[in-house]
Order: structure tokens, then sequence, then C-alpha cells
């Protein structure tokens, strides 16, 4: 498994409470990812993972939304 990286994505369409509450199940249900932190007004997700861009790209995609590496 490689190294832990903190990673800044844009999501998007994320405008409310249950756009995160879905990319947050998304991720955990991903597993092997920690410390998400969420920031509505600039539409982004921070996390800390091993995981690779394109998993969590992926797996965000599979919950309807869009995601592009900051």
């Amino acid at each position: 498994m490689s190294e832990t990286q903190t990673y800044t994505f844009e999501v998007n369409p994320m405008t409310c409470g249950g756009c995160t509450k879905s990319v947050e199940k998304a991720l955990n249900n991903l597993g092997g990812v920690d410390d998400i932190t969420f920031d509505l007004e600039k539409k982004t997700v921070v996390l800390k993972t091993a995981k690779s861009t394109e998993e969590i790209i992926a797996a965000i995609g599979k919950v309807g939304k869009t995601a592009e590496l900051k």
C-alpha cells in the first residue's frame, strides 16, 4: 500500500448537507480514508488516504458527483 497523502478535491454539484453525506458515505465505503473535511462554500473535500486519486474520483462518481484534484 502506498503512503498516506492529503488531497483536496473540488466536488460538483455539492450544495447541501445531503451532498456531503453521500460523498462521505462513498468515501467511507471505499475504506482507508481518514480525516474527511468538507467546505460547502468552496465545494471542496479534504481527506487523508493511501488510495489513488483515481479510486477517490471513481468513488465520488458513483454518487453522481464529479471530482477534480486541486
